[in-house]
């Protein structure tokens, strides 16, 4: 289902994608919530994996630390913000007691060629999306905004 996304021109709107990624969890692991006043840390990070066109892997997940890095506007206040969210700390603590340390870096030196994809990309866009996406955003299409933003995704087959 997440492949539809991880076509460079999806004309599905932005909205449409948040539906088609959510529906890509498997059944014994739903999307986090966000209870924070705004409700949107969590949707805003859902957005950045549907405009770069990424599951939910670990793999893709060190790929899309790359794109927020770098491809995208944000304040500092917003990743600390996030960085503190309940659901994301028993997240980060479930990663290190499944990989450990030595098993990220392990993660990110295998994808090192893939990273530095990304980075490229990033670099390329004309303009950095923003991490606090708009909501009117949601009503248009990835494939529209995309290209607004120069956001060109990695394909599988690119390393």
């Amino acid at each position: 289902m997440m492949d539809i996304l991880q076509q460079q021109d999806c004309d599905l709107t932005l909205a449409e994608g948040l539906e088609v990624y959510y529906d890509s969890f498997p059944a014994s692991r739903s999307p986090l919530k966000d209870n924070t006043s705004s409700g949107n840390l969590l949707r805003n990070h859902d957005c950045t994996h549907v405009i770069f066109g990424l599951d939910t892997s670990i793999e893709q997940e060190v790929l899309l630390d790359i794109w927020v890095l770098f491809g995208c506007h944000f304040r500092f206040v917003s990743l600390i913000a996030y960085a503190k969210l309940p659901q994301l700390k028993g997240l980060y603590r479930e990663l290190f007691d499944d990989y450990g340390i030595r098993g990220i870096l392990k993660i990110y030196r295998k994808n090192f060629y893939r990273i530095r994809a990304v980075f490229k990309k990033a670099r390329n866009m004309q303009k950095k999306w923003a991490l606090e996406c708009p909501e009117h955003y949601l009503n248009r299409s990835i494939q529209d905004l995309r290209q607004e933003y120069g956001i060109n995704i990695l394909h599988n087959d690119e390393h």
